[in-house]
This record gives C-alpha cells, structure tokens and sequence, in this order.
C-alpha cells in the first residue's frame, strides 16, 4: 500500500473546512467553511488564499463555467461573483425544511450540480440527494442521513457516492445524457466504524480518494475490488474533503476541520482546521463546471 504524507499551508484556519474542488479555468482552488460561512480560494504556486464571508452556511463550492461560483446554502443554490461578492439565489432548495441544510455537491460532465442535504445536527436520516440543470432540481435518492462525497469515472458510467453515516461507498450506473443512475450496490465497506467517509474524488485510474472524518487521513480505494490501495497521512483527526488540481493535476487539496475536537485534542493537534497540501505523482481528473443554460 502506498503512503503520503500531506503538509499543512497553516495560512488559514477554519472551522469545518470542505467542498475542496479546482477551477481548471482560474487554476484555482476553491473551498468553504461550513461553520464559519466562508468561501475561500487557494493559489497552488503561491500558496496565496482570499475569503469571502457570507450571511449563512455554505455546504458546497462548484465552479460555473462563465468564472462564478455555484453555492450550496442552507435552503438555496446560489449564484456568487467571488471578485465583486455579488450574490444571486439561483433556485429554492428545501426551504420548507429549515432544520436541514445544504453539504456536499459535484457537477456531472453535462454540468449539472449534485447535491445533497442532511440535518443541520446530523440527525436522522432527512436528507435527499438533489440534481440541479439550471431550471429544476429533481430528487434522485431520498432518506439521505449526511449526503456527501460525489463522482463519476471516465467514461461517465459509473457514479460513485457517500452517505456517511453508511460507512460505505456505493455504486451506480450512470447515464450521461439523462442524468438517471440505476444498480444501487456497495462497492467498498468501511471496517472501522470510528472513522467516517466524507468528501470523495476520483483519479485518472480510477481509483476513489475519500476523506476520513476521524481517521486524519484520506484513503484510496479500488472500486472493482474494494481494496484499500493507498493512504495519505493528515496531522489533523477531522478530515473532510480532497481535490486534484495545480499544473499537472497531481497535487491534492485536503480540507480539514477544528470543530469537534477537545482542548486536548487541538493542543495534539494544533494544524486542525488547516489546508493540507501533498503530490501524490497520480494525476486526478478535471473536475466539471456547472452549465449555465441561460444568461443569469
């Protein structure tokens, strides 16, 4: 099994770091602070990072393929200019459910944003998985309990998907051009149910990179065997989410949280909350902007 170990930027520090994901365009990052209600960005050469503070929770970040920015808020999706801050609700997202909020979401290769959402105490199994083509958002799996890390192989079959309090990765069959998924299987189980499965990304092998909550790591798996191939080491307990990206998209982004560790736990750990950096030498996949169907 192959091992890393991620460095820590130690240029910024949030409270529940998430939604890493690179902007091929900008050759940016981009992450959010859940709790902190921020967005932010990463310069990878630079090592340079910019926030934005918003009004309410943000649960996910996807690049829109005009330079701005999809935002998963508490009950919307939103449209956010980063340079000038303007902000712009898209579309209303469970605003009958405020006790839910918006985590997790990716966009397919047709640019559609999947997106999920969970009690804002993580109770109970109330979430869905949501899919948005810039004019109406469709339930695809319901009794989600926290919706999170999303993505599909090459050839855009596959869809792989984590709902962490599973403590698995599932597959789907996807298609393309409808967006529909089908064969609901478990493609890898978790063995230690301390160590919880957040964000996920995938590789040009094939192979899924998922965060684990607890673990201060994020883990490779094969999804045709299940096997765990490959682990990089994290200083920080609380990991959450991970992006490939930087000029030959082999560097991988690692958000990391603070929130829910002791005294103890943070003097132990003190880059918790930190962005980690590490190049792993395996190229990750370009990650899809959303598709703005019409000028907004």
């Amino acid at each position: 099994m192959e091992t890393w170990k991620a460095t820590s930027l130690n240029n910024t520090k949030l409270v529940l770091g998430e939604g890493a994901i690179w902007s091929s365009a900008r050759k940016l990052f981009f992450y959010v602070d859940i709790e902190g209600q921020k967005v932010g960005l990463l310069d990878p050469v630079s090592g340079m990072t910019k926030q934005r503070q918003l009004q309410e929770k943000v649960g996910t970040v996807v690049p829109a393929n005009d330079g701005r920015l999809i935002l998963g808020l508490e009950n919307s999706i939103s449209i956010f200019d980063f340079d000038s801050e303007e902000l712009q609700e898209l579309i209303k997202l469970e605003a009958e459910i405020p006790t839910n909020r918006s985590n997790d979401g990716k966009c397919d290769a047709a640019g559609r944003l999947w997106i999920g959402t969970m009690n804002k105490e993580a109770k109970g199994a109330v979430g869905t998985l949501y899919c948005f083509d810039g004019k109406e958002v469709k339930k695809m799996i319901s009794n989600r309990k926290v919706s999170n890390g999303i993505c599909w192989n090459a050839d855009n079959t596959k869809m792989y998907y984590v709902d962490s309090f599973d403590y698995n990765i599932k597959g789907y069959d996807f298609d393309l051009e409808s967006g529909a998924i089908s064969n609901e299987r478990i493609i890898v189980e978790m063995k230690e149910p301390d160590f919880t499965p957040d964000g996920m990304t995938i590789d040009e092998q094939g192979m899924l990179w998922v965060a684990m909550w607890g673990e201060g790591a994020v883990n490779r798996y094969n999804p045709l065997t299940g096997e765990l191939i490959g682990k990089v080491e994290v200083n920080a307990p609380h990991v959450s989410s991970c992006a490939f990206g930087g000029a030959s998209m082999t560097q991988l982004l690692i958000t990391t949280a603070s929130v829910g560790l002791s005294d103890e736990q943070l003097k132990q750990f003190p880059e918790s909350g930190t962005l980690f950096l590490v190049d792993v030498g395996i190229k990750g996949t370009q990650m899809h902007p959303f598709k703005i169907q019409n000028k907004i």
